[in-house]
């Protein structure tokens, strides 16, 4: 994908600013402004997304700062690393499945933690201004 230099600029600041990688603003930035595509989800994970409209921006910030807990993104890592130089095995392949999967649903959370709380008027990313005044 191609940004104009603007737009990669005030992306890089982003990233920067909210100790977040240049991907996840990228990413979080289009889950904001693009609708749910609630067909693709699951009856339950569709349910934990309705449920968040209903928490507090305190409870809805707490979620935003969080991230898979060290040791399940180490072996998520580990994982995708041996699947690069073998074949894994059936448990190993399984694991991993099962680590992605929460990935993605930690991401698809804060993705619409990020969207309620842009809704509540408050600053999702805090761009510095970078204008010399």
């Amino acid at each position: 994908m191609t940004l104009p230099e603007t737009l990669y600029e005030r992306v890089q600041e982003t990233a920067t600013a909210s100790s977040l990688s240049f991907d996840e603003v990228l990413a979080q930035s289009i889950a904001l402004s693009l609708p749910a595509l609630e067909r693709e989800l699951s009856a339950d994970v569709r349910s934990e997304l309705a449920g968040l409209a209903l928490l507090s921006d305190t409870e809805l910030q707490g979620i935003a700062e969080s991230a898979m807990d060290e040791g399940g993104q180490a072996r998520l890592e580990n994982l995708a690393e041996l699947q690069k130089q073998r074949p894994l095995s059936a448990s190993e392949q399984s694991e991993l499945e099962q680590l992605m999967e929460e990935a993605q649903r930690i991401m698809l959370r804060k993705a619409e933690v990020y969207r309620l709380l842009a809704r509540r008027g408050h600053t999702v990313f805090d761009i510095p201004n970078t204008s010399s005044d």
